[in-house]
C-alpha cells in the first residue's frame, strides 16, 4: 500500500442480499467514486463490463483500472472508494484504501460564504460523530452527527433565509456491506448555527446506533447525501481501525442469465 501508484478495482452488481446477480445482457453505466481524507467525493471513472466464473458460475462484473491511490502512500491520507449505477436505486458498501483509515477531524471545517440562491449540486460534509457523553469508540453506543451542506466545490454554505427545505439523509454501512438504498437513509433535523461570523443552517442525526464499532474488528461509515440534489459526501469512518480487511469476493447465488 506505501508503494502503489495505481490499482485495478472491481466491483459486483447483486439484485439483493442473496447475492443473486443481474441479467447477463445488462449493460448498467457503473461509476467509481473516491474520496480523499475528509474531503467531498469526486467522480473517478465509468467501469468496463466482462464476465468472470466462481465456483462453477458465471457472471458480469466491472472493472475499473489503473486507479490513482498514491496519495495514500503517505500515512497520514486514506482514500475511500465506492460505486454507483446510475440505471437503478443502488446500495453500495465503502472500501478504504490507507495505513489508518479512521476519520481524524478535531475541528468542523467553516464556511467561507453563503450562497445565495438554491445550489444545484452540494458537497454534503459531515462535520462531527460525536459519541454520547464523550465515550470512546470502543465504548460509545449512540452518537449526535452533525453535516453541513456547501455548494458544491465552494464552501459556501445554506443560509436560513434562502428558505430552502431538503431532505438530507445518513447513510451508513458497517465494515464492508452495502448501505440504504436512497431516499431510505435517516432524516436529518436543520438547526440554524453561527460560526466564524456566518449563520447557516446545518442537520442533525441524533442518536446514532454506533454500538458495533465498539467491537474492535467492525467499523462503520457514515454519509450524507440529498433526495433529488446532485450530492458529493465526504465518507466518516468511525472504529478503532477503519482499514478495509476483504480477503475473498463474494461468491453469487447463481450464474447469470
Amino acid at each position: 500500500m506505501e508503494e502503489a501508484d495505481l490499482a485495478n478495482i472491481t466491483a459486483y452488481l447483486f439484485t439483493d442480499d442473496e447475492l443473486h446477480v443481474p441479467p447477463c445482457d445488462w449493460q448498467p453505466s457503473v461509476r467509481l467514486w473516491a474520496a480523499l481524507d475528509s474531503e467531498p467525493a469526486y467522480f473517478v471513472q465509468v467501469a468496463e463490463k466482462r464476465f468472470a466464473s466462481d465456483a462453477g458460475r458465471q457472471f458480469p462484473i466491472w472493472d475499473f483500472t489503473d486507479v490513482d491511490v498514491s496519495m495514500a502512500r503517505d500515512p497520514v491520507h486514506k482514500i475511500t472508494l465506492f460505486a454507483t449505477t446510475s440505471d437503478a436505486p443502488s446500495a453500495h458498501n465503502i472500501w478504504t484504501h490507507a495505513a489508518d483509515g479512521r476519520t481524524l477531524l478535531p475541528s468542523p471545517q467553516l464556511p467561507s460564504g453563503l450562497v445565495g440562491s438554491i445550489p444545484l449540486a452540494v458537497d454534503a460534509r459531515i462535520q462531527i460523530v460525536w459519541p454520547h457523553g464523550g465515550a470512546p469508540v470502543e465504548q460509545a453506543e449512540k452518537a449526535n452527527i452533525t453535516a453541513v451542506l456547501f455548494r458544491h466545490g465552494t464552501m459556501e454554505a445554506i443560509p436560513a433565509e434562502l428558505g430552502w427545505k431538503p431532505t438530507v439523509r445518513l447513510y451508513s454501512a458497517l465494515n464492508t456491506g452495502v448501505g440504504q438504498l436512497p431516499r431510505q437513509g435517516m432524516m436529518g433535523t436543520p438547526r440554524t448555527m453561527t460560526a466564524g461570523g456566518l449563520t447557516f443552517v446545518a442537520w442533525d442525526f441524533n442518536d446514532v446506533d454506533v454500538r458495533a464499532a465498539q467491537d474492535s474488528a467492525n467499523r462503520i461509515f457514515f454519509w450524507v447525501k440529498v433526495d433529488g440534489v446532485a450530492t458529493y459526501p465526504n465518507i466518516w469512518a468511525h472504529g478503532t481501525d477503519a482499514r478495509t480487511a476483504f480477503p475473498r469476493a463474494d461468491i453469487p447465488a447463481e450464474s447469470c442469465r
